[in-house]
């Protein structure tokens, strides 16, 4: 196993080093994704704990201006603040309808200073427990007290927001401080929040999960809350933030929102604890060494298109399970980072692909050259080895030839002996004509030089070179050969197919056998057919008879051969346009043939 990873050492260097530089990423991951990502989910479910009131400039006008001289003192000055908002009688009027709906709290995010006109006992509203009234820290980072507040300021609270450097809001800070937060001091009024967890969140900072856009959680206007228009139970059991839409904007991740609104997506998240959970480090790098194995094992076993379209896939994918991921779980799975780390997978291993088929390339071209060289010297090996035979075989043919018509007398057994030694030489000829054939086969050098010949006297000759064989065993060979015109063929390839197919049938067919030869013209074809009375041949060989070297299982023992005799059949007929054919069954003989067109 080691041995192997050794042999890969370049792959995996190469994972390594992109394992490395992705794991990096995480760490540079932009802060401004979180706002595209909020963009991208649209509005989520938000707490039903939490209602709105809005207390804008219009209201205030229609209610105040009605009554007083207000609306133009506040024309003169042509400044809207927090203090523009502030009359006594009006707010103990409007906490009093809501209080009378049993609120759990209620939070007012404006900030009305001491120097505001202070109301006496009789504004009993302005004194319930239930209100929270909002604080912030002056320049040397002290509470500065509201009007309302207590001397302790126990229905007092921090609204300060802290925007980051390119002044969006996506973090709660609650400061070190004597008194809490209001998005704390409020969700404290629910049961659903433990005192542990209100506890864990000072001195921490969160990233807020916005839950979308302003106007997401249940509204009504103030003047509809002080003409007493308010639905039954809008404000039971609820937490009931007040604020307007046009006092302190803060830009965030999912547009422009008042201070109030802010206040209750931070409410939402203590509530809820939906607070944005950014995955650790070495588990970022966990994913992104799974994203970049998936990306590799791609990329180094398909093609370079095929690969490309699968990472695109990849790519989609690691962005939808982060998306999901964060929707689901408020937890930041690296997005960017994947999709960076896929590109450089994509160029570090197309890089590394190409260098491996460049060099595969190279020594494909080497085992070319190689092998080459190799068929050149076999070829050369065996057409000098086959014509140097050919010469002492000649030789011994002739000696046999001559000692057997001498006139002198020669024994028996002498004459058996010279008349075997000839009939193995004979054997040993055509061996080495197969050899010298495929040879020229396999170098190319093969041409067909057709003209006209008499079909039938070419099969006529065949046959008287192969009858002392057959009359060794016995053997009727009989020829049926139709009268036809000549045909345009090389002579000698033809010869050498029809000495094939009758020599096979003379070998196979036992003795005292039937071997019949016929030619037929039909239409435009030459019909040359051998028939005999053989053993037959199993359905498994018929298939593969016609394959270089290939011999069935029963004939490789009891019969002398090379293999090749079917095989040059086959080639030097289809050289000529023409067709082989076999049928044959078990115990009843075989019937092989071949076609030849005639305008060939």
């Amino acid at each position: 196993m080691f041995d192997r990873i050794w042999q890969a050492k370049g792959l995996w260097l190469r994972i390594l080093f992109c394992w490395a530089l992705g794991s990096t990423f995480p760490a540079f991951d932009e802060v401004k994704q979180y706002d595209t990502r909020f963009r991208l989910r649209g509005t989520q479910e938000v707490s039903k704990q939490i209602v709105m009131v809005y207390f804008d400039q219009e209201d205030w006008n229609a209610w105040v201006g009605a009554s007083q001289n207000w609306l133009r003192t506040l024309k003169e000055t042509n400044e809207l603040n927090d203090a523009s908002f502030w009359r006594t009688a009006v707010w103990n009027r409007l906490l009093g309808n809501i209080l009378a709906q049993d609120p759990r709290s209620i939070g007012v995010s404006f900030v009305f200073n001491p120097n505001l006109p202070r109301p006496d006992e009789t504004q009993r509203y302005l004194f319930d427990p239930r209100v929270i009234w909002a604080a912030q820290l002056d320049n040397e980072g002290r509470v500065a007290l509201p009007l309302m507040a207590t001397s302790y300021g126990h229905n007092a609270a921090l609204v300060d927001l802290r925007e980051d450097e390119d002044r969006v809001l996506r973090r709660f800070s609650p400061p070190l401080a004597p008194i809490p937060h209001m998005a704390i001091k409020l969700a404290e009024s629910s049961a659903q929040v433990a005192p542990q967890d209100v506890n864990a969140l000072i001195g921490e900072s969160r990233t807020i999960n916005y839950r979308g856009p302003k106007g997401v959680f249940p509204s009504i206007s103030a003047l509809n809350v002080l003409q007493g228009r308010v639905p039954p139970a809008f404000f039971k059991d609820k937490i009931v933030i007040i604020g307007s839409s046009q006092l302190s904007a803060y830009h965030t991740p999912v547009g422009q929102m008042a201070r109030a609104d802010v206040i209750a997506q931070t409410t939402d998240n203590v509530l809820a604890k939906r607070w944005i959970k950014r995955t650790p480090l070495w588990l970022s790098s966990i994913y992104l060494l799974a994203v970049l194995l998936l990306a590799v094992a791609v990329l180094t076993n398909y093609p370079q298109m095929v690969a490309a379209v699968f990472l695109v896939w990849i790519a989609l994918g690691s962005v939808a399970l982060s998306l999901w991921v964060f929707d689901s779980f408020y937890i930041w799975l690296p997005a960017y980072s994947a999709l960076m780390l896929e590109v450089v997978a994509y160029v570090v291993f197309i890089g590394y692909q190409l260098s491996l088929k460049e060099n595969q390339t190279w020594r494909l071209e080497q085992e070319k050259h190689l092998l080459s060289e190799l068929d050149q010297l076999r070829n050369n090996f065996v057409s000098l080895i086959s014509h140097d035979l050919k010469t002492p075989i000649a030789k011994i043919q002739a000696i046999c030839d001559r000692l057997m018509t001498s006139p002198k007398e020669v024994s028996e057994e002498v004459r058996e002996g010279l008349s075997s030694v000839r009939k193995e030489s004979m054997e040993l000829h055509r061996y080495i004509q197969s050899i010298l054939q495929i040879s020229r086969l396999e170098s190319n050098k093969v041409q067909v030089r057709k003209e006209p010949i008499d079909f039938n006297e070419v099969v006529e000759k065949a046959v008287t070179q192969l009858r002392p064989l057959s009359q060794d065993k016995r053997q009727r060979l009989a020829m049926d050969l139709e009268p036809m015109f000549s045909i345009e063929a090389d002579g000698v390839l033809i010869q050498e197919v029809i000495l094939n197919l009758v020599e096979n049938a003379v070998k196979y067919t036992p003795n005292d056998g039937d071997i019949q030869v016929q030619t037929n013209e039909i239409d435009d074809k030459v019909i040359f057919t051998v028939k005999d009375s053989g053993p037959g041949i199993p359905e498994q060989d018929k298939e593969h008879l016609f394959e270089k070297f290939f011999r069935g299982q029963a004939q490789q023992s009891s019969i002398k051969g090379t293999g090749l005799g079917l095989f040059l059949v086959k080639y030097f007929i289809e050289l000529h346009g023409g067709e082989v054919f076999l049928e044959s069954e078990l115990g009843k003989g075989t019937r092989v043939g071949f076609t030849l067109p005639l305008e060939a």
